[in-house]
């Protein structure tokens, strides 16, 4: 009776010693499920960060340059492209243009260029 006991006793031991086993494996899958997560979910909002800052500064610089030529219109006499940079005067006014052009009326200009391979701009600037 008492073996029968001890064997029970052991058995009970066994039983509880597997099961905190399957509940460590268990824990440990689950943690890693929400650490591969989260690293994903980081990961995506630091690239989406990223890209709105370029988007961002992009936008600014096209949008100071507009309004250097505004404010002074006399400057786009001077603009001219080299090597995918436009220029004034011999100074960086905006990179990363192509298919630059200028086209006179009376009382206006219009600047166009295609920024960075994607945009088309075009801007026009009053006398």
């Amino acid at each position: 009776m008492k073996m029968m006991k001890s064997i029970f006793i052991n058995m009970k031991y066994q039983n509880k010693k597997a099961f905190i086993s399957l509940e460590l494996l268990l824990v440990i899958v689950i943690a890693s499920v929400i650490l591969i997560s989260s690293y994903k979910v980081v990961t995506n909002i630091y690239l989406s960060s990223k890209n709105s800052q370029i988007i961002s500064i992009n936008r600014l610089d096209l949008l100071s340059s507009k309004i250097i030529l505004q404010k002074r219109p006399i400057l786009i006499d001077s603009l001219y492209i080299k090597n995918r940079n436009l220029y004034i005067n011999n100074s960086l006014f905006l990179q990363n243009v192509k298919n630059f052009k200028i086209k006179n009326f009376k009382n206006f200009k219009i600047v166009s260029f295609i920024y960075n391979n994607t945009q088309n701009i075009q801007w026009v600037i009053r006398l």
